[in-house]
């Protein structure tokens, strides 16, 4: 084995010998003589190199004054849930509040605790931009400016479900941020976090936008993330993504975990249209129609019909006394246009709706039975934060994997779902069976098969059980939602 110093003595070496190499060939270069194959690539590169460099510097230049520290404190934090010298081992991920759930409840006068995270002045106004969840448990805000100006920061609005809030500071010493378009953003882009990361101030990093339109971290809420590989940590929170024009594409929001560089920022076609909510009305009013929806899927297609459409959001819920159900829209409803708009999933939907008016009507298409209809919908405001054991005998596993009992009233009351809903509860399900692969979860209750209404365990057994081209097209409830699963013929 070789000694420490026998290694060194290598690597010097070897370190040398690359230079020589990569020196000797930009010299043949410029004298004309060919580099041979496989040298470095030409010195001409090196100033093209330098330029790239410039522009992260200009853009930092540019955002500097613009971009904040925030310090809150809190006198009854839920951090202090968790005994104080505990580390959360998820801080920084989608699942940091799971963990601060957990733990011993704070001692009686406990001292306040201190937060921080980052923002990015918004207008010249002193308005600025950051996370809900760096503010959201604050009693105190202060803001700190890169010269070192500390103000104290009003919190004017927050919205939880898209992770974003608003504060204001008087007499803000830099110019505003600007706002780019995140929707012209091409994946591979350079982009740039701007922020405060463990504390330590105004730390840039860079890196590329690695994609766009990342959903499905957190049920209920509104997503919209763009994905990047620039360091993100605990403390860039609220801070700007910005791109080589210096402008904020995005707001620093959650990490996939410390050193992943797997780093997810709110859109700013989100971003933009909230921060004016909240400055403007101190909250957020969304329009909404009242149906639960899930994109199509080759295996959905293939189930609804060889006609069905290729793209559009399969309705798989109607709320009652909705707008939706008002205008006549009915679940298996196939939505392909929304405002003349082609509707390629159910995000392109949600976000359609999103962008009109409480009140304003809006024209649908949907696919029903191999007929498209036009309807009307008018938008109404989203709503806000919206042991007894004599139950029937449960239906054998059979081939598919589960094992199901018939919906009784009792197990809806449990389950919190209507007494009048009939189906079949999912009571198990086998690893690895048909049934698993598919999707379908214990507590599941399904409600409809090739729809057609489900009305005991037995029925939806002797349902899944028959042959059928693709498969059975199955309605489920799951939660306080229900969606549409292929499940493969018996």
């Amino acid at each position: 084995m070789a000694t420490p110093k026998n290694v060194l003595l290598g690597t010097i070496v070897v370190a040398s010998a690359l230079a020589c190499a990569w020196v000797g060939g930009a010299y043949s270069k410029a004298n004309g003589a060919p580099a041979p194959a496989g040298s470095a690539a030409p010195i001409a590169q090196v100033p093209e190199a330098r330029e790239v460099g410039q522009a992260f510097v200009r853009v930092a230049d540019r955002l500097a004054p613009s971009v904040v520290r925030i310090t809150v404190r809190e006198r009854a934090p839920v951090m202090a849930r968790r005994p104080s010298r505990e580390r959360n081992p998820f801080e920084g991920t989608p699942f940091e509040h799971f963990f601060e759930d957990f733990g011993a409840a704070p001692p009686e006068g406990a001292e306040p605790t201190m937060g921080m995270g980052s923002g990015v002045v918004i207008d010249d106004q002193g308005h600025i931009l950051t996370n809900n969840h760096v503010v959201t448990h604050a009693d105190d805000v202060e803001v700190t400016f890169v010269d070192g100006k500390e103000l104290k920061g009003e919190v004017v609005g927050t919205d939880p479900k898209t992770d974003l809030a608003v504060l204001k500071v008087n007499g803000a010493p830099t110019k505003p941020a600007e706002f780019g378009d995140s929707e012209k953003m091409h994946v591979g882009e350079w982009v740039i976090a701007i922020g405060n990361p463990f504390g330590l101030d105004h730390s840039v990093t860079v890196g590329v936008l690695s994609a766009k339109g990342r959903y499905g971290f957190a049920p209920g809420k509104l997503e919209d993330f763009l994905q990047t590989d620039a360091s993100i940590n605990p403390g860039n929170s609220g801070g700007p993504l910005v791109n080589l024009n210096g402008q904020v594409i995005g707001i620093n929001t959650m990490i996939a975990g410390l050193g992943t560089g797997v780093g997810f920022a709110v859109s700013e076609a989100i971003a933009k249209p909230i921060s004016r909510q909240l400055i403007e009305h101190g909250k957020v009013t969304r329009a909404y129609i009242g149906i639960v929806m899930q994109s199509l899927t080759p295996d959905l297609r293939s189930a609804l019909g060889s006609n069905a459409p290729e793209k559009g959001a399969l309705v798989s819920e109607v709320q009652k006394g909705s707008p939706a159900e008002r205008a006549g829209i009915h679940v298996g409803d196939i939505v392909v246009r929304v405002a003349g708009k082609p509707a390629e999933d159910s995000r392109a939907v949600q976000h359609a709706v999103l962008s009109e008016n409480v009140g304003d009507k809006v024209p649908m298409t949907v696919w029903r039975d191999g007929k498209q209809i036009e309807l009307n919908v008018q938008t109404a405001e989203l709503p806000g934060g919206q042991a007894s054991q004599d139950d029937q005998p449960a239906s054998g596993e059979g081939k598919l994997g589960l094992t199901l009992q018939t919906l009784t009233p009792d197990l809806s009351n449990r389950l919190g779902i209507d007494q009048a809903s009939k189906g079949a509860v999912i009571t198990a399900v086998r690893p690895g069976s048909s049934a698993a692969k598919a999707g379908l979860r214990t507590g599941d209750v399904i409600v409809e098969v090739d729809r057609q209404q489900v009305a005991s365990a037995d029925d939806a057994a002797k349902r899944l059980g028959s042959r059928r081209a693709g498969g059975h097209l199955a309605r489920i409830l799951r939660g306080d939602g229900s969606l549409f699963v292929v499940v493969p013929a018996g």
